[in-house]
């Protein structure tokens, strides 16, 4: 299933997104489909129903996109996607799939990069090969991160960074250079800060995670902790991860979406 799946995702960007061919609907999103977006500007929230999408998507017309990665797992499918060619918005698209692989239900994250699509490539690009040898199993990659996060983050030990990064770690935020030494920063002053400060730990609240091959996915809401930007504000992020065999993050690429930063209704899009 994850390939076909994979598949119709791709043609739902292409074909209803890039070309505008409205007629695709019907074979790519359930009749039921329920968008689960933030507000924007003075939206009050989308309507649910494949007929309402196709009134948003009519009134958008052709939606400019470049899509940069598809991790399925099961009935859940993250898409990676650069919205816009001379303003950027970096997207990630929490979609659910029903039985037969339409969409049904649709979170999404969205974040202004500032510049147009060349300035902004590298936040997509991909650096290292996938490891497509390896036959890695979804649950243990799902497990890794979710102990990373819970572990390493939440708790703040900085002594378990060696465990869970590789010296060779890339990361596409712009916001965060400086690799594995970074990260070591950052969980060693800015994380224990915080929890020293409140006297709890750092909360991190996972929504959804998926897996496929090396790649792992997770959609969460947590408090920026002084974190170059935004300190005490809500963030509800996509974090994708590159694991290596020994279960270590080597690339990584995030969106994140900061309470009170704006961002135009057309950036979601449906």
């Amino acid at each position: 299933m994850s390939e076909l799946s994979g598949d119709r995702i791709r043609e739902f960007y292409a074909d209803v997104l890039g070309e505008g061919r409205l007629g695709r609907l019907e074979a790519l999103v359930a009749p039921s489909y329920a968008p689960h977006v933030p507000v924007f500007a003075a939206r009050t929230g989308f309507d649910p129903g494949i007929e309402a999408l196709r009134s948003r998507l009519a009134a958008s017309g052709r939606i400019a996109h470049r899509l940069a990665r598809v991790i399925v797992d099961g009935d859940l499918a993250f898409a990676h996607v650069l919205y816009g060619d001379a303003a950027v918005v970096a997207g990630v698209d929490v979609l659910r799939l029903d039985a037969v692989g339409r969409i049904c239900e649709h979170w999404n994250v969205r974040q202004p990069l500032g510049g147009d699509a060349a300035d902004c490539a590298a936040h997509f690009s991909d650096d290292l090969p996938g490891d497509a040898d390896f036959p890695f199993d979804p649950t243990w990659v799902k497990t890794r991160v979710s102990t990373m996060l819970r572990e390493l983050w939440g708790k703040g030990r900085v002594e378990l960074v060696p465990e869970f990064y590789a010296q060779s770690y890339i990361q596409h935020n712009r916001d965060m250079p400086g690799g594995f030494e970074r990260i070591q920063q950052v969980v060693r002053h800015d994380i224990r800060q915080y929890i020293e400060r409140t006297g709890s730990g750092f909360p991190i609240e996972v929504h959804h995670m998926a897996a496929e091959g090396d790649l792992a996915c997770v959609h969460l809401s947590l408090f920026m902790a002084g974190i170059n930007r935004n300190d005490g504000a809500r963030s509800t992020n996509v974090d994708i991860f590159r694991l290596d065999r020994d279960g270590r993050m080597i690339e990584h690429w995030d969106v994140l979406q900061i309470d009170g930063i704006a961002l135009s209704a057309r950036a979601s899009l449906f």
